[in-house]
């Protein structure tokens, strides 16, 4: 049932994440693609070898290591887009990125998460994700939500922009509500069983990962000459992962629970972190969120 779940919550962030786009304003960021070709370096090629080059300094277990690199892999989902909605920094730059790294993952998640096991774990008899499947799989759950949501925007717009803010913050509930289950749910359950010894070797590694890649955002989106908030939304796509979509990969395709725990792990911290990192750069946004609490405007028709 919660692997069902996971299907679902999903597939409803995607969709959700369809209600947002707008063709015009992606127009305008494709005619200058510059900043979307840096920011998916970071996530398919930069992303991947810091987490890598983590895993080996730190000599994690096999399987942590291989779950380090499935979550690597992952594009951004709802929580980064969320973020740099939150901090008003590039938000059509955000959804972009989600949307061309989702549709690259059919190819990418397969080829990333299998060099990973066969570096971490050769021989351990540990399960590869076969392409042609795992990239339908993705297709259906992530890309086919997506086109759904963007053709519902484009039959009822009105209806669309009234659903769009409120399924945020019901996808960011439903997470925690997965989250809570995966991390508290008996094994025999659905649940990952998660140890105190086991989030003490993987918390160091997640924090390196997850600091690495902010700190990439910033440096890379100066030196390429990028404002803050292109630098804002660089890091926070490049720090926070799709969770649900690592779940899935670990939990259902390679039904490896061990391999999971890095990404309870990462979703423990990484929304604070992230925010904390857009604050850092935007500081004037510490009194803008003081003052403007959006979930007040929650039950508010446009």
């Amino acid at each position: 049932m919660i692997d069902l779940l996971i299907g679902g919550i999903l597939g409803l962030i995607m969709f959700s994440i369809g209600l947002s786009l707008e063709p015009e304003r992606f127009r305008r960021l494709f005619t200058n693609p510059r900043v979307l070709l840096l920011g998916l370096t970071l996530q398919l090629v930069m992303l991947p070898g810091l987490a890598f080059l983590v895993c080996v300094l730190l000599d994690l277990p096999p399987d942590f290591a291989a779950g380090v690199m499935v979550l690597a892999a992952c594009p951004g989902g709802l929580t980064s887009n969320f973020i740099s909605y939150l901090l008003k920094a590039n938000t059509t730059l955000a959804v972009s990125l989600t949307i061309c790294n989702t549709s690259l993952s059919m190819l990418t998640i397969p080829l990333i998460v299998n060099l990973g096991l066969n570096y971490f774990a050769p021989g351990e008899g540990i399960t590869q994700l076969p392409f042609i499947p795992t990239a339908g799989r993705i297709f259906l759950l992530v890309l086919v939500p997506v086109a759904l949501g963007m053709v519902f925007r484009w039959k009822k717009e009105k209806l669309a922009l009234f659903l769009q803010p409120r399924l945020r913050y019901v996808n960011i509930f439903l997470l925690g509500i997965l989250f809570a289950l995966k991390l508290f749910a008996p094994a025999s359950a659905g649940g990952s069983n998660l140890l105190l010894h086991e989030i003490w070797i993987i918390l160091p590694a997640s924090i390196l990962v997850n600091f690495g890649a902010l700190m990439m955002g910033r440096i890379m989106g100066r030196l390429f000459g990028f404002g803050r908030n292109d630098q804002l939304t660089l890091g926070v796509e490049a720090g926070i992962q799709n969770t649900s979509l690592a779940f899935l990969i670990t939990s259902t395709l390679l039904q490896n629970e061990q391999m999971l725990k890095p990404a309870l792990v990462y979703a423990m911290f990484t929304f604070f972190t992230a925010l904390l990192y857009g604050l850092w750069l935007k500081p004037g946004m510490w009194k803008v969120l003081k003052n403007e609490w959006k979930v007040l405007r929650f039950f508010s028709y446009p």
